[in-house]
């Protein structure tokens, strides 16, 4: 690493760690209307607070989300578009975010950025439900939020928004511009289908950035999606034939590829040195260095399957001392 740069967001809170403004903030926010304190505290054993970076994602469509939010310090806007462009929302100290986690994991429908450097309280969505259970005066506040957004999904609805608009927003990575992991499992039976009719081989690739977590604590999101960013322009001119490449999570970049085993893991390595010896630029003259681990397994039964394979591969080269493949070039 070239330079310095000292850490400038604290590490996520541990569970039940709140600062007084932190309770204060839960008291303010219209799911806990009508709460007791006493009811407040019963999410407090799970609840911890965490801190973003201007410029970072904290919410896309077709990333899962485990987290109901809410806001103590800074601020968020939520927009439409991948570019951040109609905003559509803002969201200032005491609001709620992130509800429709209550529902199930899958993706809301609008992207949530860091429009100033922001600290908030995170519940885990399935933990925050069975408080529900013995308070439904939450569940009754999360209902009515659920509602709100949609009459103003509903208000904000424009005819003319083309199909493809609307696609791109549901298929795209926020960060990366890349696919994302809906996409790729919607893409995934038609290329197995392809590869058998043709009697050809597929593969998948799941290519993961070495310790993200530290750089992430160490440089700040927004250093962390910079990085992101120019891992995915790098690996798109570096394999322009790659056109089937996804961010599936956090730095976990995922790639079917309509060639053997041999010739993907052939590709992983190409990438993994070309990587391991460039400076990633962060800001003004600084840089930092990062590796790859990758995971290559034939696609073989439905994504999932598959998917879970190849985190398994991923997991034998991080073992193997990170910076590999597996297998192994022969």
């Amino acid at each position: 690493m070239t330079g310095h740069i000292p850490s400038h967001l604290p590490p996520d809170g541990a569970p039940g760690d709140l600062s007084a403004e932190d309770l204060d903030a839960l008291a303010r926010s219209p799911l806990f209307a009508g709460c007791t304190a006493e009811q407040r505290g019963l999410v407090r054993a799970f609840a911890f607070a965490t801190h973003l970076a201007h410029g970072a994602i904290l919410l896309q469509p077709g990333e899962p989300n485990h987290h109901v939010y809410v806001l103590v310090e800074g601020q968020l806007a939520a927009f439409l578009d991948a570019d951040l462009q109609k905003r559509v929302a803002r969201f200032v100290p005491g609001d709620s975010l992130g509800e429709h986690a209550l529902v199930g994991p899958e993706g809301g429908t609008v992207y949530v950025a860091v429009q100033w450097p922001a600290r908030l309280v995170a519940l885990e969505a399935t933990r925050l439900r069975a408080v529900m259970e013995t308070v439904p005066r939450i569940a009754l506040n999360a209902l009515d939020m659920l509602s709100a957004r949609l009459r103003a999904a509903n208000l904000r609805h424009d005819p003319r928004e083309t199909a493809a608009g609307i696609d791109f927003m549901a298929s795209h990575d926020a960060v990366t511009g890349l696919y994302n992991r809906r996409w790729m499992a919607t893409a995934y039976p038609a290329e197995m289908a392809r590869a058998g009719q043709g009697g050809e081989s597929l593969c998948l690739a799941l290519i993961d950035i070495d310790r993200f977590d530290r750089l992430n604590q160490a440089l700040g999101r927004a250093a962390g999606d910079a990085i992101l960013r120019q891992l995915a322009d790098l690996t798109r001119n570096l394999l322009p034939s790659l056109d089937m490449l996804a961010r599936v999570g956090g730095d976990r970049f995922a790639a079917l590829v309509p060639a053997s085993l041999a010739e993907t893991v052939a590709m992983c390595e190409r990438l993994r040195l070309h990587v391991g010896g460039r400076q990633f630029a962060l800001r003004g003259s600084l840089g930092t260095q990062i590796t790859l681990s990758a995971g290559v397994v034939q696609a073989q039964g439905d994504f999932d399957a598959t998917l879970s394979r190849a985190q398994a591969a991923l997991a034998r080269a991080k073992e193997r001392g990170r910076n590999t493949v597996e297998p192994p070039p022969g």
